[in-house]
């Protein structure tokens, strides 16, 4: 059997499992192992996956993630999430659309923590959807703005998704979140639009609100300062060049759990609960990336990544068309996974791809995670939006495609614009201090 014809049925035979619901850690493992045995030979695999174990756990890069994931644990202890969407609401829900808006903000809050499109969906959609009924919101508005909130987490720094993409695409984690400041700026303002343009037009409806009063405004105020100074420091340092991604990290994390202390917000139970969720989570997660190692070795024994670049040869003089490509592929496995199983699946096999047709790494792992996210809530199968029909099933489900689809509308515009114009990405990155 030739090897590219081994990786294209590992390749399947990953996503068939995932689909059915088989952990992606050990979908990707067990083809990587299986696969390289028939390779290399079982002991030649078995010798590869221990020191696949051993390098992906003392891998310097991703020091940062236990740091990153303990400081969303701490922030969800300490309070810091649950009162995003309430004083995002008293602030602004007066206005027309304004709990909507408040839903996009809390969702990519919430993602932020959760590093997941899926749970930020079901959590956001208990939470925002009942408030947004009561004050009379269209239904297609509501469920729309929850499914697309679900997804801007992912790319708002820090986001676990892009240190696993530089540890997989071995690219500088520092860049990466630098580059996310153009993307994140162009996903509110065109998501605004999104909620604006078709309550303007009478497509939706979204009733005012009486406005909050002075006492009540000013404690939104107060709750909403924390999160927002906090961000602040841990982005602006990291923006300027004072720190590195691991030293953000570390920061973050020590600056979280002092505002827990000083604001008697984190008691010694919920301190013992963070390290044990955060525990539970890296340990899932350094799963998922000894299983795509052992995946990512397979795949590069059998050439399937290098083949791939050779179909693609006709066309890597035209890295437009080689990046249409990319995203038609996304959107369709978009209906089928979770996006972190999605880039653990692709980026193998994209990376030399793009690499042979002169795109930016760093240019492409944030196009990679904008399309992902945009698969998850394209009709008619995005995975949020059958989520969200989990939820809420009174929702129908020409519903969930209306409110959706202007933020669909909204994703495409933001791939269109850092396509049309990649400075927006990569020129932060490449100026930085």
């Amino acid at each position: 059997m030739s090897g590219m014809l081994l990786g294209g049925m590992g390749f399947f035979a990953a996503i068939v499992m995932i689909f059915l619901e088989v952990p992606v850690a050990v979908a990707l493992g067990l083809v990587g192992v299986l696969g390289s045995a028939m390779i290399i030979g079982l002991p030649g695999a078995m010798a590869i996956g221990a020191t696949t174990t051993w390098d992906s756990l003392t891998n310097y890069t991703l020091t940062m993630l236990p740091l990153f994931v303990m400081m969303g644990n701490l922030a969800a202890r300490s309070g810091l999430s649950t009162k995003l969407y309430q004083s995002m609401s008293v602030l602004i829900g007066h206005r027309r659309g304004g709990l909507a808006l408040a839903t996009i903000g809390a969702s990519a809050g919430f993602g932020m923590i959760s590093g997941s499109s899926l749970a930020t969906t079901a959590t956001m959609g208990r939470i925002a959807l009942p408030e947004m009924k009561a004050a009379g919101y269209s239904r297609s508005l509501s469920a729309g703005s929850v499914a697309a909130g679900g997804t801007l987490g992912i790319l708002i720094p820090p986001s676990t998704v892009l240190v696993i993409y530089a540890f997989i695409a071995e690219q500088s984690i520092r860049d990466l979140l630098l580059a996310t400041a153009g993307p994140i700026f162009l996903a509110v303002l065109l998501y605004c639009l999104a909620i604006w343009v078709p309550i303007w037009m009478g497509w939706s409806v979204a009733p005012q609100r009486v406005r909050a009063e002075g006492p009540e405004r000013r404690s939104a105020i107060k709750e909403l300062l924390p999160p927002v100074g906090i961000f602040g420091l841990i982005m602006g340092g990291l923006y300027s060049g004072v720190f590195t991604a691991n030293e953000t990290a570390a920061i973050g994390a020590a600056v979280v759990l002092a505002y827990g202390l000083l604001a008697r917000r984190l008691s010694f139970e919920g301190f013992m609960s963070a390290i044990m969720d955060t525990a539970m989570t890296c340990g899932a997660l350094y799963l998922v990336l000894i299983g795509a190692n052992l995946f990512n070795f397979f795949l590069a024994l059998s050439g399937l990544p290098f083949s791939l670049t050779g179909l693609f040869s006709g066309i890597l003089d035209q890295p437009l068309l080689v990046i249409l490509l990319m995203l038609a592929i996304y959107l369709v496995l978009g209906t089928l996974m979770d996006s972190l199983a999605m880039l653990l699946l692709t980026v193998p096999l994209f990376v030399p791809v793009a690499q042979a047709a002169g795109i930016d790494l760093v240019w492409f792992g944030i196009f990679a995670v904008m399309v992902v996210e945009m698969g998850l809530i394209t009709p008619p199968v995005g995975m949020n939006l059958f989520v969200l029909k989990t939820v809420a099933p009174d929702v129908k489900l020409t519903e969930l495609w209306k409110g959706a689809a202007p933020f669909v509308i909204a994703d495409f515009i933001r791939v269109g614009i850092i396509i049309a114009l990649p400075a927006l990405v990569i020129w932060l990155p490449y100026h930085a201090i």
